[in-house]
């Protein structure tokens, strides 16, 4: 069965937690179909009221969870209450702990070199998973590397390509690449390489990795300036800003 769903400004959430994310991919591991999975944040909604295609894909996902603080507030703004944030980095940190055996992964994205070290520290977190194969994301032939991906025999696809462009690209080609789940993380490589440095646990308990970020790379305030205009949308749009989706329009 389908998580409850929301529609924040038009984007829908799903109601889950860590846990329950990582029961529902254990069901899609044994399907024989494509599944989308988005990590949401404010500025991939604000993003998402003036670009169509892109709103599409992410309505299109088969699961969308949520990865910033402003989607855990909107949603408690609107009387719907999330149990926690499911990031890309500890969603598939946890992926590689809990589902290791299960997992055949491939990682696409970064600068090169950034995909095969975070396929290494993957390989330290999850006893038994298998890095299918890794690939920057600095590639012009799509048909390549939907083969490479496809030949790889991998069943879990993460793509790390910034958004909107790696949830398109999943859209256009994930049912090709032969994987079972395809997930956009972002920045989620660069992480795990040791590239980037996450913010401390106080930040992220308190929400407030935007501002740690924007303190290390003050070149990010344009991207920053989503955040107070996902705020003003949802404040001014009331109780219409949030709203659950009926069972006849959640995805599954």
């Amino acid at each position: 069965m389908a998580p409850p769903r929301l529609e924040i400004l038009g984007c829908p959430l799903d109601r889950v937690s860590m846990a329950q994310t990582l029961d529902i991919i254990r069901g899609y591991l044994k399907t024989d179909s494509f599944h989308l999975i988005v990590t949401i944040g404010s500025e991939m909604i604000v993003r998402a009221q003036t670009d169509h295609e892109f709103r599409e894909a992410v309505r299109g996902a088969a699961l969308v969870v949520p990865d910033s603080i402003g989607a855990v507030l909107a949603a408690r703004y609107g009387g719907y209450p999330l149990r926690e944030r499911v990031t890309g980095v500890e969603l598939t940190q946890r992926l590689a702990g809990e589902l290791g055996p299960s997992l055949r992964v491939f990682l696409l994205g970064g600068a090169p070199g950034v995909a095969e070290a975070a396929a290494h520290k993957l390989l330290s977190i999850g006893p038994g998973i298998h890095v299918a194969g890794a690939r920057d994301g600095y590639f012009k032939d799509d048909a390549e590397v939907v083969q490479q991906i496809k030949e790889s025999g991998a069943n879990v696809l993460l793509v790390a390509l910034g958004f909107p462009r790696q949830e398109l690209w999943l859209t256009r080609y994930g049912p090709d690449c032969g994987v079972r789940v395809g997930i956009g993380v972002g920045g989620t490589l660069d992480v795990l390489s040791g590239r980037v440095q996450r913010a401390p646990q106080l930040f992220q308990k308190l929400g407030m990795e935007w501002f740690y970020r924007l303190a290390l790379q003050p070149t990010r305030w344009r991207r920053m300036l989503a955040l107070p205009k996902f705020a003003l949308r949802v404040l001014s749009g009331g109780k219409q800003a949030v709203r659950p989706l009926t069972e006849g329009q959640v995805q599954s």
